[in-house]
């Protein structure tokens, strides 16, 4: 079997559309980190009232008034005034730097969904270049116990996706870490641990997308049509959504996604509402996230090896 799986590695390394889309999945995060640090080197409080008036000061003079009304903790490190001028300005677009905000909404999400769609790409661009050439015929002449080719290619795709999405989260953190000591800023406490932890369940989602493009490829032999599938049902699902049918939303990919990489996502469902203190928000947790992921990777799956194993190859 370790056999089979190097030679499935080499394989994918000399494809070049796989090669061109693991170094998008270098680039594209690179260009996130890159904006990032940019878009957060905030101006000093001065130049921010200067530019936008008065009206900052009068800001901030309320949130130390009630600090517990613009998310301020009054026992933080840098005290309180200093912390409103932090989130006034942020109000302004010259927010600092805040690696909590960027785990739950900004760059750390932004980065995991590059890799996920790129991984998914590469997991369905490898498949699908063996049923284009008629090649896995000839593969199977070498190893004619399919099930073990099946697996030793599946293999191959989730390390070099699991190794792509480590490499690149953890210099995404590790560099933003890094900037956020250079400017002597104070962050959340647990806000490096969560964004660690938010690398493993990051691997995780680009390492199942990577495997589910595989799958379905091999299932339908063919790449045009898992990428038809793919976009009818994003497509699909947007259209639903815009339709009305807000129930839809909980079994659609981007809510769970975000359920999964930011600890849940929530989303509005008006038309069961019939009182005045009916509650539209309805939740979807990351454990709920995780069934609904697994349950479309194993029946992906389970349906492409029973149909590899038994239906006939051109």
């Amino acid at each position: 079997m370790i056999g089979l799986l190097r030679v499935e590695l080499t394989r994918l390394r000399w494809r070049r559309a796989v090669l061109a889309l693991l170094a998008l999945g270098v680039v594209a995060p690179a260009l996130v980190f890159a904006a990032t640090v940019v878009s957060t080197e905030a101006k000093p409080f001065d130049e921010v009232v200067e530019q936008y008036g008065k009206e900052v000061l009068t800001q901030v003079e309320d949130c130390v008034a009630h600090p517990r009304r613009y998310g301020v903790d009054q026992g933080g490190s840098d005290g309180v005034q200093r912390a409103c001028e932090r989130v006034i300005s942020g109000y302004y677009g010259e927010a600092e730097l805040d690696l909590r905000a960027e785990r739950e909404s900004n760059s750390g999400p932004a980065a995991i969904a590059l890799l996920t769609l790129v991984l998914l790409l590469v997991g369905t661009t490898f498949a699908g270049h063996d049923w284009n050439t008629g090649s896995i015929s000839n593969q199977l002449l070498f190893e004619p116990r399919r099930h073990r080719v099946w697996l030793a290619k599946l293999l191959a795709v989730g390390l070099v996706a699991t190794l792509l999405s480590t490499l690149v989260l953890l210099a995404h953190w590790t560099g933003l870490y890094a900037v956020s000591s250079l400017r002597n800023l104070d962050q959340p406490d647990l806000a490096v641990a969560a964004a660690y932890k938010q690398v493993v369940l990051g691997v995780m989602v680009v390492c199942a997308a990577g495997l589910l493009g595989f799958g379905l490829t091999m299932l339908l032999r063919s790449t045009v049509a898992t990428l038809g599938v793919l976009f009818a049902t994003g497509f699909g699902g947007v259209i639903l959504v815009a339709a009305g049918v807000a129930s839809a939303e909980r079994v659609m990919p981007w809510g769970n996604f975000v359920a999964w990489v930011v600890g849940g996502y929530d989303y509005y469902v008006y038309d069961d509402c019939f009182s005045a203190d009916c509650v539209p928000v309805r939740h979807i947790e990351r454990s709920d996230s995780a069934v609904y992921f697994a349950v479309i990777l194993a029946v992906v799956l389970v349906g492409s090896l029973a149909s590899f194993r038994r239906r006939d190859l051109p």
